[in-house]
C-alpha cells in the first residue's frame, strides 16, 4: 500500500513539473506601433485625406509606441482619426481606401499585419455620416499575438465612425483586442512523451523488486 501511495506521489509530482514547463510564461507585455494611409485625396498615399476645395482634412494619428499587458488579453487603441481640420459646411460626399499597419516591436520575433478599409460618407463641421469600413478578416497574428478589430459602429463589424470636428475635437477611435496565446515549446512536448514513460518504468522496476 505505502508502495502504490508514494507511486502515486511521485507521478503527480512528475506531471505538475512537465505540465508547469509545458504552460511558458505568457509574453504578457505586447508592445506595437500603427500607421495609416488614405489611397485618394489631395494627399493620396499619406496618413492625410483631404479635399481643401471643399473643406475636408481627416488625419489618422497612428500609435508611436504603445505597450498593453495582454495577460490573456487587452483592449488597445489602434489609433484616431482626427476631423479637426474640416471647415466644410455643408457635407462633403467621401471616398478612399485605407490602410492600417500595426508593427510589433516585442515580444520578439516582431512583425507587422495589414487591414484594409474603405472611407465612406460626407462629413461637415456639425455633421458627419463618415466611416471606414475595415474588410475581413478582422484578426491576423504576429506569431502568439492575436490583434483584433473590434470597432463595430452601427452594429457593423469593422466599421469605425468618424466623428465630426465639433464632437469630442474631431477625435475617433479604431479599438481593438491583443491576445496572447500559449504555445508549448516543441521540447517541452518532448520532455512530456519522455518523462512520463521512463517513471512508470522505474516505478514497475521497484515494485517487482519489493513484493519478490
Amino acid at each position: 500500500m505505502r508502495i502504490r501511495m508514494t507511486a502515486i506521489a511521485m507521478v503527480a509530482a512528475v506531471g505538475v513539473a512537465v505540465l508547469g514547463a509545458a504552460s511558458p510564461a505568457r509574453a504578457s507585455l505586447v508592445t506595437y506601433s500603427t500607421t495609416g494611409t488614405f489611397d485618394s485625396g489631395d494627399a493620396a498615399g499619406t496618413s492625410v485625406y483631404s479635399d481643401l476645395a471643399n473643406g475636408v482634412r481627416i488625419e489618422f494619428l497612428g500609435i508611436i509606441s504603445q505597450s498593453v499587458n495582454a495577460n490573456p488579453s487587452s483592449t488597445a487603441s489602434f489609433g484616431n482619426f482626427n476631423s479637426s481640420g474640416t471647415t466644410a459646411t455643408t457635407p462633403v460626399a467621401l471616398s478612399s481606401g485605407f490602410t492600417l499597419d500595426i508593427v510589433q516591436t516585442a515580444p520578439a520575433p516582431g512583425g507587422a499585419v495589414t487591414f484594409v478599409g474603405s472611407l465612406h460618407g460626407t462629413l461637415a463641421i456639425d455633421q458627419g455620416n463618415a466611416y471606414v469600413q475595415f474588410d475581413a478578416p478582422l484578426s491576423q497574428s504576429i506569431a502568439n499575438v492575436l490583434y483584433q478589430i473590434t470597432e463595430a459602429d452601427n452594429n457593423t463589424p469593422g466599421r469605425a465612425n468618424i466623428v465630426p470636428p465639433s464632437v469630442n475635437g474631431g477625435l475617433s477611435t479604431v479599438e481593438g483586442l491583443v491576445t496572447v496565446n500559449a504555445v508549448p515549446e516543441p521540447s517541452t512536448m518532448v520532455l512530456a512523451g519522455l518523462a512520463f514513460p521512463a517513471l512508470l518504468v522505474f516505478l514497475r522496476k521497484k515494485t517487482a523488486k519489493t513484493t519478490v
